[in-house]
């Protein structure tokens, strides 16, 4: 017998907090070094092996998904990546052109990251 009637929502919730949390130090990490009193020599080994590590862990925790969940991720990343190609195009283009000046492409972690957020909540209405 549980106490929370919504408990298994609840964890999931926790859960993507707490990969969102994880994404952001390492993003924070990758683009403020000083901050963290890291050794230079391996802050980027750090990083490199978590962002390299995002693939897997999320194909495996897709393994272990429903047919309704895989069907939400499924529709929430066919329209985050679609956003993203061609926004980075509309990026490149404008960046080789000299219009927008060069930046870091660890944002288009966080962008993707938001946009897929935002993608799943509105695929998540579909089925209510």
């Amino acid at each position: 017998m549980t106490f929370l009637p919504f408990q298994k929502q609840l964890i999931y919730i926790i859960k993507v907090i707490a990969g969102l949390i994880l994404v952001g130090f390492f993003v924070v990490l990758t683009l403020d070094e000083p901050f963290f009193k890291i050794t230079y020599s391996f802050n980027w080994l750090f990083n490199i092996g978590f962002f390299a590590l995002i693939f897997p862990i999320t194909y495996l925790v897709y393994l272990k998904m429903d047919e309704l969940q895989k069907k939400l991720h499924e529709h929430a990343s066919v329209f985050s990546i679609t956003f993203l190609v061609s926004l980075s195009g509309i990026i490149g283009a404008l960046q080789a052109n000299n219009i927008v000046p060069l930046f870091n492409q660890v944002w288009f972690v966080v962008i993707g990251i938001i946009v897929w957020g935002v993608s799943l909540a509105f695929s998540d209405q579909n089925y209510k």
